[in-house]
């Protein structure tokens, strides 16, 4: 059986996709998945120099649209990059995996990690500028955008840049830091993920039976669980995924599952919150505490 996994062109994105194939093709023999590369409008500003946020959905309609078209079986996207809502016709039908979630400050190696004040810090996330300022208040924000070995590179060419702060997962699947740089890793309970950061998401149609049942296979229920959390925290509190909130989740050892969040404050700085939940009732769980919270 000849399946077409959709999947973006960018060096990350197909690395991402080439995983799930080869998740899949260990099912059977009988199953010879084809990449089929689809360019969406976030790949092509990120390859035009747009330093723009991120809009909503940017690079995964366009994966989506091949989908309902038929031109696709199924697609692979980041998690994070998927709004909170998709097409009715359409399922997520398997998360089949989930690396380090957190995010990394890079800088030139030799440097502290800790910057001095005025420091310049890249960062194409209002997520991450508005977490890292509300600890370094003094550090200067600078817009960065387009693939990982981009922004690597893009640090060691502009002297005056201190660090540029990126997705663990992106710098781990993509085989670490380049030459010259060193990375640290940023801990949740202050520089709090983004809603879906470092699992994926595998799509396709809900009429299509016989790919369902091949996909569902991957799913692993307890990564579905805590994006579903953090999915249902960002769909009720509204915004898509350049949205300047973070969600992450994770079930404790008692098997209960544990949410925490981080959302701009109305008079400016840091909300954060977190709510405790049977894992059973993820979806629920993120609702509530967006609820709550936005009762003040």
């Amino acid at each position: 059986m000849k399946l077409r996994l959709g999947t973006r062109g960018s060096p990350l994105a197909q690395q991402q996709a080439k995983a799930v194939a080869d998740m899949i093709s260990r099912q059977s023999r009988e199953l010879e998945v084809k990449l089929v590369i689809v360019k969406t409008s976030g790949d092509e500003r990120s390859e035009f120099g747009d330093d723009a946020p991120e809009k909503v959905g940017e690079f995964s309609s366009e994966l989506e649209k091949e989908l309902l078209q038929g031109r696709v079986d199924f697609v692979v996207h980041s998690a994070k990059d998927l709004p909170s809502r998709i097409p009715d016709e359409l399922v997520v039908e398997a998360y089949p995996e989930r690396v380090d979630p957190r995010d990394v400050l890079l800088v030139r190696a030799g440097r502290s990690f800790e910057p001095e004040s005025g420091a310049v810090l890249g960062t194409g996330s209002p997520r991450r500028e508005m977490l890292w300022r509300s600890r370094w208040p003094e550090s200067q924000c600078r817009p960065i955008r387009g693939n990982v070995d981009r922004r690597m590179q893009r640090l060691l060419r502009e002297e005056a840049w201190w660090g540029i702060l990126l997705a663990a997962a992106g710098v781990d699947r993509l085989g670490g830091v380049a030459p010259g740089l060193a990375m640290e890793r940023l801990g949740v309970e202050w520089m709090t993920p983004a809603p879906g950061q470092g699992a994926l998401a595998v799509e396709c149609r809900k009429a299509d039976t016989a790919i369902r049942e091949i996909l569902r296979k991957l799913d692993q229920p307890e990564i579905r669980a805590c994006v579903t959390s953090e999915k249902g925290f960002l769909g009720k509190w509204g915004g898509g995924c350049s949205e300047s909130l973070g969600a992450f989740a994770q079930i404790l050892a008692n098997g209960t599952l544990h949410l925490q969040v981080a959302v701009p404050h109305p008079r400016g700085g840091v909300s954060r919150g977190q709510m405790e939940a049977p894992a059973t009732e993820p979806e629920l769980l993120g609702m509530r505490l967006a609820e709550e919270m936005q009762r003040g």
